[in-house]
């Protein structure tokens, strides 16, 4: 267990996880062990039953703290990664300096108005549409058709109703609105 203890109070700012994560087995082994070498001892030896407690209540404490240490290195890990999966999936959340761009309060969720066919519509629309479904690295082209189609109506929505959904077709789609 010292060794243990040593490693942990030692780390380096880069710390190998994969090391860090064998540890909580190492210091099981150890306690394991421990405890049935300390419960022959007390079974043996009734003369030093108190220091015999006091040995167990110091490994106790120290077995906990240790477990406790590495408990939380490693959940700190965890949340790093999550967090760095996160912004992988979600690129856009930060700009080229480092400032964030997500917003730290909850913002009114953005409607994208219908389109139907008039050509006054379609300036707003295609602003919006092509902000919050084009350009949301997060959707694939069958999920932005489904989009489309669902904020179409009457002569713009008959335009590519019948279209198959598939990956190409949304580009099919959006081109025929555009260029109408």
């Amino acid at each position: 267990m010292t060794h243990i203890k040593k490693y942990i109070d030692i780390l380096p700012d880069t710390v190998d996880m994969h090391d860090v994560n064998v540890r909580p087995l190492l210091l099981e082994k150890v306690w394991e062990e421990y405890n049935a070498v300390q419960d022959q001892l007390e079974y043996n030896d009734d003369d030093e039953t108190q220091r015999h407690e006091l040995d167990r209540e110091a490994f106790t404490e120290t077995y906990c703290e240790l477990r406790a240490r590495i408990d939380r290195i490693i959940s700190e890990d965890r949340r790093e990664r999550d967090v760095s999966s996160a912004e992988l999936q979600n690129p856009r959340a930060t700009h080229e300096n480092g400032t964030c761009l997500t917003p730290k309060i909850k913002l009114p969720t953005i409607e994208i108005s219908k389109l139907g066919g008039q050509i006054t519509e379609f300036k707003h629309f295609y602003d919006t549409f092509n902000s919050l479904i084009i350009n949301n690295q997060a959707l694939d082209d069958v999920k932005k058709f489904h989009y489309l189609l669902s904020s179409v109506t009457n002569e713009a929505h008959q335009l590519i109703q019948n279209l198959p959904v598939t990956q190409q077709n949304f580009h099919v789609a959006w081109n025929l609105l555009c260029d109408r």
